[in-house]
């Protein structure tokens, strides 16, 4: 009996813990997919803090790392005969992000060729807890243009 009154009570805690889990900003689901389909390409979007960057990564990419600025990640793959998608392909890439108070910051990308893949980066310093709205300009290397709209909340990295 005492085991079933042990594990009723690690179950009612670990129930309290997730509904407390549930109301910090760190714990929402995202929602959205982190890709964007239009035709036969797929436009893959990612963010996370420049200072994930290994220091001779972010040196040889003339990144600066810091907990306070994002690097917004874009890469953009073709749908093959299979269904399956190629590596990052070859584009332009433009963009801007614009805060709550609508001021707008336009994204410089760098392109990232690697054997396999290209994907295009562009830092951005933020503010802690900012919410941002990312307006992204795709144009293939076929003169498609794909638009791909996302908004993250930021949170600056206190590690």
């Amino acid at each position: 009996m005492t085991n079933l009154r042990g594990l009723i009570t690690f179950f009612c805690l670990s129930l309290s813990l997730l509904a407390q889990a549930a109301d910090v900003p760190d714990a929402k689901p995202m929602d959205q997919n982190p890709w964007f389909d239009s035709g036969k390409y797929r436009v893959h979007f990612s963010t996370f803090t420049s200072d994930f960057l290994q220091p001779e990564t972010a040196a040889g990419l003339q990144l600066t790392r810091a907990k306070d600025q994002l690097l917004v990640n874009i890469a953009v793959t073709e749908k093959n005969a299979d269904g399956s998608y190629s590596m990052g392909q070859t584009a332009t890439v433009t963009g801007t992000a614009t805060n709550l108070m609508q001021q707008m910051k336009p994204l410089s990308f760098v392109q990232v060729k690697e054997p396999n893949a290209t994907y295009y980066l562009a830092p951005l310093r933020f503010s802690n807890e900012e919410i941002i709205h990312f307006n992204i300009q795709v144009l293939s290397e076929q003169g498609e243009t794909l638009n791909v709209t996302f908004t993250r909340t930021l949170y600056v990295n206190n590690r």
